[in-house]
């Protein structure tokens, strides 16, 4: 007498392994997800790291002049110069503040406007602007 040692399947086995099976798919497209969110991530600290360099470059290509202890820059009197070149050189040295007063302010405003939405911002979420 021969012992069939191969089991049937119920029909609870079957609903087990289909629940198995959409388990694991369900496991399969989380993790897609979180790739395609590390992808998002990995764009965004490209962008800043690249926005970073050009802050840099920038900086690092504004040149101060020293400024002699005798000029009275609200009189416009410049040492040694005719008075073209004292013109010239006031109104450098005045758009150089404005812009630098001009990004300052901006600077504080981003900062102050992303203290205030800290909480809303979820990393690698990129949304309408």
């Amino acid at each position: 007498m021969e012992i069939d040692m191969k089991k049937e399947k119920h029909s609870s086995d079957k609903v087990a392994e289909q629940s198995t099976n959409e388990i694991l798919l369900e496991i399969k497209y989380r993790l897609n997800h979180i790739e395609d969110i590390e992808a998002d991530n990995r764009a965004v600290i490209i962008k800043l790291v690249k926005q970073t360099n050009q802050i840099v470059r920038f900086l690092s290509k504004i040149e101060i002049e020293e400024v002699p202890n005798d000029i009275d820059i609200f009189s416009h009197s410049f040492p040694a110069a005719d008075e073209g070149e004292k013109i010239k050189k006031f109104e450098t040295l005045k758009e150089l503040v404005e812009e630098f007063m001009d990004k300052q302010q901006d600077l504080k405003e981003f900062e102050e406007e992303l203290k205030k939405h800290k909480d809303d911002l979820t990393p690698g979420q990129i949304g309408e602007s």
